[in-house]
């Protein structure tokens, strides 16, 4: 989809390589949720881990993404200055909307 949109994208694998402490603060700190926002829910991790119900601080809460990557939420797509987690269609064609604006045409 992103190529469809005329997005440019690199495609990182968080199992492989997952994101530094830095990144995921940077990443957190463009979200209206802040880091709770790059906790994926619904997924096995936080049932693994039962984290259902707990009120970590962002802080606990990056020490067991780092510790477990599986909990992000994914996808992610950051220019820098946004960010979005999850998939969102409307999102990610208003990104890309915002990014042909720029374009010489």
């Amino acid at each position: 989809m992103l190529k469809r949109l005329g997005l440019d994208f690199e495609r990182i694998h968080i199992y492989d390589n997952p994101p530094s402490r830095a990144e995921l603060e940077k990443i957190a700190s463009l979200l209206p949720g802040g880091v709770e926002q790059l906790i994926a829910t619904r997924g096995v991790a936080f049932r693994e881990l039962g984290l259902a119900g707990k009120a970590l601080s962002p802080n606990e809460w990056l020490d067991l993404i780092e510790a477990h990557p599986r909990l992000l939420r994914r996808p992610i797509l950051t220019d820098g200055t946004r960010a979005i987690v999850g998939f969102k269609r409307p999102e990610y064609e208003t990104l890309a909307g915002d990014s042909c604006a720029g374009a010489p045409s």
